[in-house]
């Protein structure tokens, strides 16, 4: 390996840009195994010395490839709703909602739902691409979300904004993610420092819940974050090296139809198909019937339920990221025997990474087609 590929092994760069893109990923991971905390005001947040980079620290030949899955429909509005139909129609009316590392979009035709767009994209590749490439970025909106779509729609003032008019709904498209949560920072600081062995009077901590209010690396409600957390603990505690895969990134890991009836006796992933990335490491998919099989999406049931919304899809949708893993049992670093604990007044944004801030502090190495 001599550099981090693109998310999804896209091809969207030339070779010098890919490079810049590779070091960019380079230093956020560095920065994230030394950071300590003091940046926000934490004790006992690290250095977080099991957390590596595989272009610095090669892994073994034992390395090991670990998938970590989870559901893409909120958990925090499930837990909050009152019935199927309140939950659904709350994840479908905003971006914001959608905060388990997938967003989504639905497009209507007389009423019925004839196509549902998810993307699990992060915000600081379309920053990096719009720093090198603005007409990569136009082409491909026009190719994804809307042949119509003006550069002056995505670049007001000159500058790239990632919640413009054409993907910032949950029906006009969605390009990429921007749920304030759904970043490719969260992904990395969250997998750094669950990699910290945490023990309490002696005792190991293994439970998602104590990890995750320990470490502080997420929120509770989600299905992602304690999840992530716990496994990647559990590779910490196994005295493991750990970090992501690459190419690093936030994937699709597929739709499972258990309970669909189409209207034809079909098969539903028929209609399901990656637009970005691969198949293993999916960025993009749509879920769209062919106008020559004479129903739509609003045709299909779930349950016995017919499909009037997109978050009834997103309840059946997987994403995950991948860990790596090596020299297993080699480990000297000691458990933390404490909690992460405020020293400052609350950390702006509560912890969470601003990819603005992130980018404009650590920019990469540019060069512009």
């Amino acid at each position: 390996m001599i550099r981090f590929d693109p998310p999804g092994f896209l091809d969207d760069f030339n070779d010098s840009q890919a490079q810049s893109w590779s070091d960019w990923i380079s230093q956020q991971l560095d920065e994230a195994r030394i950071k300590d905390g003091s940046d926000l005001g934490w004790l006992h947040d690290g250095p977080r010395l099991q957390f590596f980079n595989p272009l610095k620290q090669p892994p073994d030949a034992n390395a090991t490839e670990i998938d970590i899955t989870w559901t893409a429909f909120p958990r925090v509005i499930k837990l909050q709703s009152i019935s199927n139909q309140d939950r659904w129609r709350t994840a479908d009316n905003s971006r914001d909602a959608q905060d388990e590392y997938c967003e989504w979009s639905v497009f209507r035709e007389q009423g019925k739902i004839s196509r549902v767009t998810f993307t699990s994209e992060a915000a600081e590749y379309w920053r990096f691409m719009a720093a090198v490439n603005p007409a990569k970025v136009l082409a491909l909106y026009q190719q994804h979300v809307n042949a119509s779509i003006k550069l002056e729609d995505l670049f007001p003032n000159g500058a790239y904004e990632p919640r413009n008019r054409w993907n910032h709904s949950t029906s006009g498209g969605a390009m990429h993610m921007v749920q304030r949560n759904n970043t490719l920072g969260a992904e990395i600081e969250l997998a750094a420092a669950a990699t910290i062995v945490r023990q309490r009077n002696g005792t190991i901590l293994t439970s998602e819940q104590e990890l995750l209010a320990c470490g502080k690396y997420g929120q509770p409600e989600r299905n992602s974050d304690p999840h992530i957390g716990t496994l990647v603990n559990g590779l910490a505690r196994k005295k493991a090296d750990v970090t992501l895969a690459n190419p690093i990134g936030i994937y699709i890991a597929g739709l499972s139809i258990v309970g669909w009836k189409t209207p034809d006796e079909s098969s539903a992933l028929d209609y399901w198909k990656i637009t970005r990335g691969t198949k293993d490491k999916a960025l993009r998919a749509e879920f769209e019937v062919p106008k020559e099989k004479g129903f739509s999406v609003g045709d299909i049931s779930i349950y016995g339920y017919p499909i009037e919304f997109g978050s009834q899809i997103a309840d059946f949708v997987t994403i995950k990221l991948t860990g790596l893993a090596t020299r297993f049992g080699k480990s000297t670093v000691p458990p933390e025997n404490d909690c992460c604990t405020v020293i400052s007044p609350t950390p702006k944004n509560n912890g969470e990474i601003n990819v603005a801030e992130t980018l404009r502090a650590h920019p990469p190495r540019v060069t512009r087609n």
